[in-house]
């Protein structure tokens, strides 16, 4: 019987933070469902930068390897509209480091198989119009492949 109870408080607990951050509405779906779980890809000039990018719900973290052996983290919250063409997101809200505030950044996305392709306009750039490079940071095309699913808890384990 207690063993029943703790099983049922474990999973009302994983079923509470799941959709806290799923969103108000508690559901991810679409496009953002799709996006769920590890990502990662080889970016900058001579793709020198190993980047892992991971969606939680609306939540995503992004981390940064430089061939120096720093590691940058960043995080923030994403916004999907998958109604236009091409489709857009929005990384919003974003911090890294002590706390350092990010620009809001407009781009488009794509995925394609289990590639995910971004095109962004940099900070305070404007949203690119299709799968361009443009000018400045972070103002580029980027291929990123799945690296991890997306945690899912199991409802059989005991």
């Amino acid at each position: 019987m207690v063993g029943t109870r703790i099983r049922w408080a474990l999973g009302f607990l994983v079923v509470t933070a799941a959709w806290a951050e799923a969103g108000e509405d508690g559901l991810v779906s679409g496009d953002l469902a799709k996006l769920q779980g590890k990502w990662e890809t080889q970016a900058g000039a001579s793709r020198e930068l190993r980047v892992t990018l991971e969606f939680t719900g609306k939540q995503a973290h992004v981390v940064i390897h430089t061939p120096q052996g720093l590691k940058i983290k960043a995080r923030g919250e994403i916004r999907i509209d998958e109604s236009t063409s091409p489709k857009r997101v929005d990384w919003v809200g974003f911090s890294a480091g002590d706390f350092q505030a990010i620009p809001e950044i407009q781009g488009v996305y794509k995925l394609e198989g289990e590639a995910l392709i971004l095109c962004n306009g940099g900070f305070n750039g404007a949203r690119p119009v299709d799968f361009a490079p443009g000018d400045g940071p972070l103002a580029d095309v980027v291929a990123f492949r799945r690296s991890e699913p997306p945690r899912v808890a199991d409802s059989n384990r005991p």
